[in-house]
């Protein structure tokens, strides 16, 4: 995978007053979108053959994605408003069965660039970490299936601590940093969201599943995610 190393030679270590990169997984380093709509296909109909009548339709894929970025609940409760706690229940399990299968057989896509300017920024010193509001086996799944486990911090994730701003609080308190020397890495609402809950930088991504307004304001935004490099490299911006 070819990387645009004049990105990566604009400075020689990552800018000093960073200490940690917390990037979210979907939109911003990996995408489900190929397989999503299928995926909760077999998971629905897993569910109705299990209970039958428990939902009376498939979301879209556009639909789903509208939603993606939120903690799963979040999304379940928005997509199925009127369907039974018992249901919604039964298909928090078969979703995480199906999607992280779909995964684990490479059905996602990993973003360009991605590997190469992640090991490029962990080799010169900076700490990455992966902040999402995606379930523990989902996420260890995508690291897994694409290498990527070595480059990230010990997770943190949403199942453990909640949502999104208590993963990067929680990232911070325990490697002893601070919001000031913290960038958050998204492409959602919940992101930008999630980096001024804790005081921290922001770094918008418009290649993924969010739209432009979301993080429009926020800070500096990347079409491509090796630019993330040079961001990094310049010390984004305060998230407003």
């Amino acid at each position: 995978m070819v990387v645009n190393n004049a990105i990566l030679r604009t400075r020689s270590s990552v800018n000093p007053g960073i200490d940690l990169a917390a990037f979210d997984l979907d939109g911003v380093l990996y995408s489900s979108e190929p397989f999503l709509g299928e995926a909760y296909r077999e998971a629905i109909a897993n569910v109705n053959a299990a209970r039958p009548g428990s939902f009376a339709r498939v979301p879209s894929t556009g639909e789903i994605l509208q939603h993606i970025g939120w903690p799963v609940p979040v999304i379940l409760e928005r997509l199925f408003p009127h369907v039974d706690d018992d249901a919604i229940a039964l298909l928090h399990v078969e979703t995480l069965d199906v999607i992280c299968a779909h995964v684990a057989r490479g059905d996602g896509v990993l973003y360009a660039d991605v590997p190469a300017t992640l090991r490029a920024l962990h080799e010169r010193g900076l700490r990455l970490a992966v902040a999402s509001n995606g379930r523990t086996r989902y996420v260890e799944t995508v690291l897994a299936t694409y290498g990527l486990g070595d480059l990230f911090l010990k997770r943190v994730t949403a199942d453990q601590v909640g949502d999104k701003t208590a993963v990067l609080r929680a990232y911070i308190d325990r490697l002893g940093t601070t919001a000031a020397a913290t960038v958050m890495i998204g492409d959602r609402a919940s992101d930008v969201e999630a980096a001024r809950a804790v005081g921290c930088r922001f770094i918008g991504c418009d290649y993924g599943h969010g739209h432009r307004d979301e993080i429009e304001g926020a800070g500096p935004v990347i079409n491509r995610f090796a630019d993330v490099a040079a961001i990094v490299e310049g010390a984004a911006p305060s998230a407003p």
